[in-house]
């Protein structure tokens, strides 16, 4: 895997650069440039939608407003938020209009979809609404920060593109077996209300477990199963998504740290990283703007 602040050499990078209209503002891409994940800031922009023969996923992490995106797959207009993202599909000719924005995004070479057993029509839906899911947001997050730490291996990249892919095409991860064994969505319904409730309180999995009525020690299992999340991790998610309009209140990161339940400012301002891919302070800054 690469990392630089000019784009990997691939049909994909050219492509998106010449967009952006300047270089990016860093990208990491795989040993053949078929897969590229971007950090960028957007003007708003206004154009023409899917052109090449790249699957996108944007990520918006600051920034927003209200998105137009048509295609023959369908029409979005609605408010784009944080934590939220849209689906360009390869080759389907459309239009859009966007609001000025930051991005994590990931494009995917058209031919490396067929190496992970996904075809396009299974992809139709994704590309129709904008998302909310955290599974997918948490591990685009997971691969940029590996990523900019050099601590990912090409087969951890891999295997999260594979996870995002199968997300996206509504297809299982997990095999059949553990899929039985998952938490079932009443009980993930009930586990996040709670965590909702008491997102600043010491909350542990022993309490989680203890709500649906089942074992610690193979309550998260079961729970990451059903989500593509630990309990935890889902924790954390949570708390930066509550976090977000504290801080644009103005807010100190010290308070809201607190207010999250984080004694040190310190370790929740790396968890907020971890998850959004900006400090509190810059993401805040970046999203007033």
């Amino acid at each position: 895997m690469t990392r630089s602040l000019a784009p990997p050499p691939s049909v994909v990078a050219e492509r998106i650069t010449a967009e952006a209209g300047r270089p990016l503002d860093a990208c990491v891409g795989n040993a053949d440039g078929s897969v590229l994940m971007l950090r960028h800031t957007f003007a708003a922009a206004q154009g023409a939608l899917g052109e090449g023969s790249a699957l996108r996923i944007g990520l918006l992490t600051a920034g927003g407003g209200a998105l137009y995106q048509c295609t023959a797959l369908g029409r979005i207009a609605q408010p784009w938020r944080a934590g939220t993202f849209n689906v360009v599909l390869p080759d389907c000719p459309g239009e859009f209009r966007s609001p000025p924005l930051a991005l994590l995004g990931m494009a995917i070479d058209a031919r490396h979809l067929q190496g992970h057993g996904v075809c396009l029509e299974q992809l139709h839906r994704a590309a129709s609404a904008l998302h909310d899911d955290p599974v997918i947001a948490s591990v685009m997050g997971a691969l940029w920060h590996c990523a900019e730490a050099h601590a990912g291996s090409a087969a951890f990249f891999e295997h999260g593109v594979d996870l995002v892919l199968k997300r996206l095409a509504g297809r299982p991860v997990a095999t059949a077996r553990a899929t039985r064994r998952a938490l079932s969505p009443a009980h993930v319904k009930r586990v996040q209300e709670l965590i909702d409730a008491q997102l600043g309180d010491d909350l542990g999995v022993a309490r989680m477990a203890q709500e649906v009525g089942q074992e610690a020690s193979g309550f998260s299992r079961r729970f990451r199963l059903a989500t593509g999340m630990t309990p935890y991790a889902y924790l954390t998610w949570r708390r930066m998504d509550a976090a977000k309009p504290m801080l644009l209140a103005g807010q100190s990161v010290t308070e809201v740290a607190l207010a999250m339940g984080y004694a040190n400012p310190g370790k929740f301002a790396a968890a907020f990283r971890r998850v959004t891919g900006q400090a509190p302070s810059r993401w805040a800054d970046t999203a007033r703007r």
